[in-house]
């Protein structure tokens, strides 16, 4: 698969099935993201794996938007924590950013489907794991097979969103790409049926 397309057909799978990941395949998940860019290679990223049942329970607990808990993060086979050493720099979230693009697409590749979850207690991560105070925790990716065929998620088409050496000759946003192609509401179809939403450019 050429590298565009792989990219293009990433989901965000939320459903797993009972099905553990070999450790070879999970192995070379965390090397892709060793190998992201990062500044100055200071390298600060530090990554926890985590299989056993009852602390992605925990962690699942704690995974949360105000009062929507990501009820994926405990049912996922794998859950990912990706943190990195606040004594390296102030910058180190990007690198692990970075990092974390780098698995997804490379879990991707491998079959796997992936989870971005931003929204989480972080001091009750960090407790769960034993988690050292020098290293923040911005971000845990959920790991396993796909269980679900996630739809093809809309996008703000390409020219509304580049510029041209300068912030000048582009189509605008309009009202309509932020409720349908962009945030929130661009997932409505996902939780409130799938009908189709006639959208007129």
């Amino acid at each position: 698969m050429d590298i565009l397309n792989l990219l293009k057909s990433r989901r965000s799978i939320r459903v797993y099935q009972d099905k553990p990941v070999p450790q070879e395949l999970l192995l070379q998940v965390l090397e892709a993201g060793r190998w992201a860019p990062t500044g100055a290679n200071l390298q600060p990223w530090h990554f926890v794996a985590v299989t056993d049942p009852e602390t992605r329970k925990q962690i699942g607990e704690v995974a949360r938007f105000f009062f929507i808990k990501s009820s994926h993060v405990e049912k996922a086979p794998v859950v990912l924590v990706l943190g990195f050493d606040t004594r390296k720099g102030k910058y180190g979230r990007y690198d692990v950013t970075l990092a974390g693009g780098n698995m997804m697409t490379m879990a991707t590749s491998l079959g796997l489907g992936t989870c971005w979850i931003g929204a989480f207690d972080e001091p009750k991560v960090k407790e769960i794991l034993g988690i050292p105070e020098n290293i923040e925790v911005i971000g845990l990716i959920t790991l396993g097979y796909p269980d679900e065929k996630a739809e093809v998620p809309p996008r703000v088409e390409l020219e509304k969103i580049i510029h041209w050496e300068s912030w000048t000759n582009v189509r605008r946003h309009t009202l309509r790409d932020g409720i349908f192609r962009s945030g929130p509401f661009s997932l409505i179809r996902k939780f409130f049926g799938k009908r189709k939403i006639v959208r007129s450019d």
